[in-house]
């Protein structure tokens, strides 16, 4: 049954996407709430000696 074939590779290409989807905004407000801070270095420590 090609019908069924078509439907299943449909449906399993939408829940993919829609998993993702979700998924990124879950991390999205995640890292709203959490209000991460960006950690700022001295640059100089990360130089390589011989340049």
């Amino acid at each position: 049954m090609p019908q069924l074939d078509t439907v299943y590779i449909l449906t399993t290409y939408l829940w993919t996407w829609v998993m993702l989807y979700l998924t990124m905004q879950k991390i999205k407000t995640i890292l709203m709430t959490t209000n991460p801070t960006i950690h700022t270095s001295d640059k100089s420590t990360h130089t390589l000696s011989w340049l």
